[in-house]
């Protein structure tokens, strides 16, 4: 046999035994995938073609229509074909119908709950029984990890051509996880989750998909360097996060970006509610009590002095917003410990008491707004 046949098939061999390894990783990381759910959940999430959310604006990213968000506790949240979650309305509002329009994050959407269980679902419920004679309809354009700025985008691409008679603005729990941020910058990029599946998007509408990118998408395999690198990151994060000093720019951030919602609608004079989030922080942990969850910072009792701060902020904004007679209020709603599934997610029977303080809150602005929703569309 001569040299070169030998390295020939020397070079087949290994080929050969480099393709098997591969499909028989293949195959294990899917037969893992299919057995462990949660497991599953975070591969499949790493597709960079197949991700449940799509970029937006200039940063704004939500998530796509037609999808559907499993939760870890077996709740299932769907994507409507207009890219938000509850029924469908058409984008001209309907003679005589108030429209009410939810700005918020995760505990607007309805982290952990059904369809059937969310802050607008309840609103609707108790419009219809306490308002028989009028038409509402409560658009949900909140979502999973949404801090003020994107309630500013979302509000700028889906919520304006809609017409909202009233805008609900509850924030105030993810823009925590900005005062990680040193020297924080006006749209800074750092304050978005999944900025690195949101570039891959980007990149692909401009210049097609790649190589590496079109592989990730088959390949269950090739998305295990992603997983490990963010469980690495997780990993060595906990005491970086933990040492970090919260950044009191971050509400000022905050106040920014309320403000820019505020002005988004001051020609139309449109009613605003704001509202903080209640928190379970001071029933469910302890103060020195600790969590990898992004929207915290230090412990328990920093992160609720931190939420505190920015709900003063906001409760300021809308007083500066009354005295120029600005048609704004501020409400806090709160919760017994039992009607939360954690620090922050209300369950079904929290969404529906907030969404009853809700209504309770925008019954004021329903005569006005109706005559203010009418002389907008001059």
């Amino acid at each position: 046999m001569t040299v070169d046949r030998w390295r020939l098939r020397e070079l087949t061999l290994a080929v050969t035994v480099a393709c098997a390894a591969i499909g028989l990783g293949e195959l294990g990381v899917r037969l893992v995938t299919a057995l462990d759910q949660s497991f599953g959940r975070q591969v499949v999430a790493l597709d960079p073609l197949s991700a449940l959310i799509e970029p937006h604006g200039e940063l704004g990213y939500r998530q796509r229509p037609g999808s559907k968000y499993h939760y870890s506790n077996g709740t299932v949240a769907t994507s409507n074909a207009m890219g938000f979650r509850g029924p469908l309305v058409s984008v001209a509002k309907p003679p005589d119908t108030f429209r009410i329009v939810l700005l918020g994050e995760s505990t607007t959407h309805g982290w952990g709950v059904n369809d059937d269980e969310t802050i607008d679902t309840y609103m609707r419920e108790a419009l219809t029984e306490g308002y028989p004679a009028r038409k509402f309809e409560v658009v949900n354009l909140a979502f999973d990890g949404y801090d003020a700025y994107q309630q500013y985008e979302r509000l700028q691409s889906d919520g304006l051509r809609l017409e909202p008679d009233l805008l609900i603005v509850h924030a105030g729990v993810n823009d925590v996880r900005n005062a990680r941020f040193p020297n924080l910058q006006d749209h800074d990029p750092r304050t978005i989750l999944y900025a690195k599946i949101l570039s891959i998007q980007r990149e692909t509408a401009r210049h097609g998909v790649g190589a590496w990118t079109w592989i990730k998408h088959h390949s269950y395999l090739a998305r295990l360097p992603g997983l490990v690198r963010g469980r690495l990151g997780s990993a060595s994060g906990r005491t970086t996060t933990l040492a970090v000093t919260p950044n009191p720019q971050a509400i000022d951030y905050f106040a920014v970006n309320l403000g820019r919602i505020a002005e988004l609608v001051r020609s139309r004079a449109t009613p605003i509610v704001f509202s903080t989030p209640p928190s379970a922080i001071g029933t469910h942990y302890t103060q020195h009590d600790t969590s990898m969850r992004s929207y915290w910072i230090g412990d328990a009792a920093t992160t609720q002095s931190y939420r505190d701060s920015l709900a003063a902020r906001m409760r300021h904004l809308a007083v500066e917003l009354q005295q120029e007679g600005r048609p704004v209020v501020y409400i806090r709603p709160q919760l017994p410990g039992e009607l939360f599934l954690d620090d922050c997610h209300p369950t079904a029977a929290g969404n529906r008491q907030v969404a009853l303080d809700f209504v309770a809150a925008a019954a004021p602005f329903f005569a006005r707004g109706a005559h203010a929703a009418g002389a907008g569309r001059d």
